[in-house]
């Protein structure tokens, strides 16, 4: 499948959906292919396929010398690796051609729990999830916001919920039969829930996590962990109690692994694929606010005096929605691909013509 840098995954899935074909697209279909893939793109078969970024064959891309140069496995390959994992901080990319696969529905949706009522339920889901092959994509997250929080719709006052997706590839009854386990244990541990999980076509995958269908400004902080401990999802959801946060706030987790954990045929700038979680803490701001609000880094502070701090593998690019430092961005890679990376750089930009995100 080949698309311009500009195209949409809802564009691209209502093109592949009448050939039976789907895109390692993520929770929201409005995101731009470009930007979601080059920065990794954990999406909703990644743990079956690999990242975004591990599937792309090849890219076009004007590097800032003015030259349009194709970037492949063939062509240009240092270009190409780079390309997968740094973004495009080489030039501007005006297609990608990325391998699709041949899934039609997914059994998936979400089931809601308030953790007013039911606070043991992130461990259930957690220790769920750690037993789930690579059909199976699964997320949380918990969802919170201050009682007296006025300019939110009256629902969302003093909220604490907790949201978990899933979206399973695999045989239908196979599926359903996880799908019920998970659900037998919630009950099993006395939680209350709602679910809506159903076979749903690919297509219509962006239900599985109703995200906004409105564009709006998001503060965020993201990182891979190398695991996810029982103390500190206990951390997690006392640490989001309406009382302790200021506006409203999404705790996420997405459990990683399967194919993502495995290096692909062609290697790339991707880092930190030891990781089998991914953690972030995200907020809407204000048409006036830049970067996220103190509360994101008080809770990633709070976290990281705990079991969290000791293991973070680093920053997810993908996920992180403000201005980072070098020493941030750094993270976000292995030290001997940041060293190449930037060698990369000198040679295909020795002027500086594009604002590199691995700039020192």
């Amino acid at each position: 499948m080949t698309a311009g840098a500009g195209a949409r995954f809802a564009e691209v899935m209502a093109a592949t959906a009448p050939h039976g074909l789907a895109p390692l697209s993520g929770s929201f279909p409005g995101v731009g292919i470009a930007g979601y893939s080059l920065s990794g793109g954990v999406g909703l078969l990644s743990r079956k396929y690999g990242f975004a970024a591990d599937n792309v064959l090849s890219a076009e891309i004007v590097t800032p010398d003015g030259e349009i140069r194709m970037a492949s496995a063939q062509e240009n390959p240092e270009l190409f690796w780079a390309l997968r994992g740094a973004g495009s901080n080489f030039g501007v990319v005006t297609s990608l051609t990325m391998r699709v696969f041949p899934i039609v529905e997914v059994l998936g949706g979400s089931i809601e729990i308030d953790l007013r009522v039911s606070p043991q339920a992130g461990q259930v889901w957690r220790e769920w999830a750690m037993q789930q092959g690579r059909d199976m994509m699964t997320a949380a997250a918990i969802c919170s916001a201050p009682t007296s929080a006025e300019d939110l719709p009256a629902f969302l006052r003093g909220i604490h919920q907790l949201r978990i997706q899933v979206a399973w590839s695999g045989g239908t009854e196979l599926g359903r039969a996880e799908v019920a386990r998970l659900e037998h244990a919630l009950v099993a541990a006395g939680a209350e829930f709602a679910s809506s999980i159903d076979v749903v076509p690919f297509a219509r995958t962006g239900e599985i996590f109703a995200e906004p269908d409105e564009p709006h400004s998001y503060g965020s902080e993201a990182f891979f962990l190398p695991e996810l401990g029982e103390q500190t999802m206990v951390d997690l959801i006392e640490a989001s109690t309406p009382d302790r946060v200021p506006t409203f706030t999404v705790i996420g987790l997405r459990l990683l692994g399967g194919a993502m954990a495995k290096a692909p045929e062609t290697a790339n700038a991707l880092g930190h694929r030891e990781a089998t979680w991914l953690f972030s803490v995200l907020s809407p701001l204000n048409e006036s606010e830049e970067t996220p609000l103190p509360h994101h880094l008080t809770i990633a502070g709070e976290l990281g005096a705990s079991e969290i701090g000791d293991v973070l593998l680093g920053r997810s690019l993908n996920f992180t929605f403000r201005s980072l430092d070098a020493k941030e961005i750094a993270s976000a890679f292995e030290p001997d691909d940041l060293t190449r990376l930037r060698s990369l750089r000198d040679h295909f930009d020795p002027h500086r013509v594009m604002l590199a995100q691995f700039a020192v």
